[in-house]
């Protein structure tokens, strides 16, 4: 029996699975006739598992024991409890995929050992790794993650015709913002920059409609059990889609079974903290990208929250130009992805292309912090939205007298702080004890697609080389079972102790050096270490020339400036 090579758009609310035939990509239809399957598992008392449709309906009747928007809790130690039965996000992953794995094999008749998924570019290596877990949890080879953006673009490229171009992809999923950059030409998707918020959906929409529907009939959300409120978010779900096609909706709940009336301007006034979000990622990605939207030929629309009418007029008026919904948004990663596993099939009928991905998030080493040694700070290596591969080098010294050994953390992520990064490892060397500032260290990061990273460190002193490969945080599958936990990034430390205004300054700076990226970030690094420095000599008149000194420069930097 021939075996084929299937695509997946692995949804945090839906899921679909296509095939490439004849040249064209064809989304293959589950047990209900229906393409998107609902990312949604249920165990029932015997123990058998529900996926899709009849999940979703239980989330209803047996909240306690069905599981949705998990995608967002990959990467992480998040454990679900379902009947009494333990899972983790990638095993609940894993009962999707396989349900659409044998949709596919039903619909093909022959065997599936293959996929390409896509992933949000945002994710990070962890939730990369995860994905292909639940790959090989559910009987699947995944040999290559799509990033679906570039999904997005090579979909869309093929419906318009158009040979080359440039996309802002503004994918709103139920649990995942993801907004990229992305370029197409000769047969080159080359991805520019990247940005998002991996907890911000169109579920977050839901919420925010449940808890508005609350407080207009006097209820407490928090004080509603767990079925009521699966209830209140289905029947908020319900009100928002019915607001993409007419100018209110109703929804009736409550033990008085008040109706509350909702508009698209009620929901756009409730939902401003999400959509300040939104545009934050929206700038971010744009200044990354170093583009303005005039550059940009097309905004891409994907994802089915990414319908809602709220969303379309704030992208109008936020970057001042009409997004465009280039075939179904619900459709168009998938469509990309199947594109992709025939491209991986060989098939005749489509021609070959390249896709590029980048690094999307920082890569560094940690640095002694001389105003508290007790936290270290980032020293970015491989900035994020470097191209992939990536060799870069960075140089240091020692840190103090006589030193004879180093530890050097290796850390993903944009915080200043080492802590609230993730570590990915660390390298341990011997050096020669010389003086202070003395020693030559020599610390190069290699890079490459498949997330492997190379950490080579030389001690040019006494021409001494370590080197250690890292990939994936060093979490690993066994053969029956995931021996480990992946870990979750620990929740952000309080601020240093100091007045009001110096802890927004620091809170500010900190903000600053997340999101900036080369001399400028290291300007920021700079103010930041000079306000530590004067907060230390608890001198009020330097501490107050160094918090407006401080504060200009960030207004700079911001764009804030008077």
């Amino acid at each position: 029996m021939d075996v084929a090579i299937i695509g997946i758009d692995l949804g945090t609310t839906n899921s679909l699975v296509c095939v490439c035939q004849d040249g064209r990509v064809r989304l293959v239809p589950g047990p209900l006739g229906d393409v998107l399957t609902p990312s949604v598992v249920s165990v029932e008392e015997n123990g058998e598992i529900c996926i899709g449709a009849v999940a979703k309906e239980r989330l209803i009747t047996h909240p306690s024991d069905t599981a949705a928007s998990f995608k967002r809790y990959m990467g992480t130690e998040k454990v679900f409890t379902l009947a009494g039965r333990s899972f983790t996000p990638q095993e609940l992953s894993s009962f999707v995929l396989r349900q659409l794995k044998e949709d596919a094999e039903r619909f093909l008749g022959e065997a599936v050992t293959e996929a390409v998924i896509s992933v949000p570019a945002y994710f990070n290596d962890d939730q990369r790794y995860a994905t292909r877990e639940a790959g090989r949890l559910a009987g699947i080879y995944v040999e290559r993650l799509i990033n679906e953006p570039s999904a997005a673009a090579l979909a869309a490229s093929r419906i318009s015709g158009q040979e080359e171009g440039s996309y802002l992809v503004f994918d709103l999923g139920g649990g995942t913002l993801d907004v990229s950059v992305v370029d197409y030409f000769e047969n080159v998707i080359e991805i520019v920059a990247v940005s998002g918020d991996t907890h911000l959906g169109g579920n977050d929409f839901d919420e925010v409609i449940a808890r508005s529907c609350c407080k207009a009939g006097g209820l407490n959300y928090e004080d509603l059990e767990e079925d009521q409120k699966a209830s209140l978010l289905r029947l908020s779900e319900k009100c928002k889609k019915e607001l993409t096609v007419q100018k209110e909706a109703v929804i009736t709940f409550g033990p008085d079974e008040q109706p509350f009336t909702l508009t698209n301007m009620l929901l756009a006034e409730s939902c401003q903290t999400l959509f300040d979000r939104i545009g934050q990622v929206l700038k971010n990605v744009l200044r990354d990208s170093s583009r303005t939207i005039h550059e940009i030929d097309e905004i891409v629309l994907v994802g089915g929250s990414s319908r809602m009418p709220v969303i379309f007029l704030f992208l109008q008026t936020f970057l001042g130009k009409t997004p465009c919904m280039i075939g179904s948004p619900d459709e168009i990663v998938a469509a990309g992805v199947g594109t992709y596993a025939g491209i991986k099939e060989r098939k005749q009928e489509i021609r070959d292309l390249v896709l590029t991905d980048i690094c999307p998030f920082t890569l560094g080493t940690s640095i002694v912090n001389y105003s508290d040694v007790t936290r270290p700070v980032m020293s970015p290596i491989i900035e994020r939205n470097s191209i992939l591969p990536s060799s870069k080098t960075g140089y240091y010294t020692n840190a103090r007298d006589g030193q004879s050994h180093i530890s050097i953390g290796i850390y993903q992520g944009e915080a200043y702080y080492c802590e609230d990064n993730v570590e990915l490892g660390t390298v341990e060397m011997d050096i020669l004890p010389v003086r202070k500032g003395e020693a030559r260290i020599e610390i190069r990061f290699t890079y490459d697609i498949n997330g492997i990273l190379e950490v080579e460190v030389t001690d040019h002193v006494q021409k001494r080389t370590e080197r250690a490969v890292i990939a994936g945080r060093h979490f690993r599958l066994s053969e029956q079972e995931l021996d480990r936990r992946l870990k979750e990034l620990n929740a952000y430390k309080l601020s240093p102790p100091g007045g009001i205004r110096t802890r927004l300054v620091l809170a500010r700076g900190e903000r600053m050096f997340a999101e900036l990226v080369g001399e400028e970030r290291k300007e920021v690094a700079c103010v930041l270490q000079r306000l530590q420095e004067a907060l230390e000599g608890q001198n009020d008149q330097k501490i107050s020339n160094c918090l407006r000194e401080s504060e200009a420069v960030f207004d700079r930097l911001d764009g804030t400036e008077p």
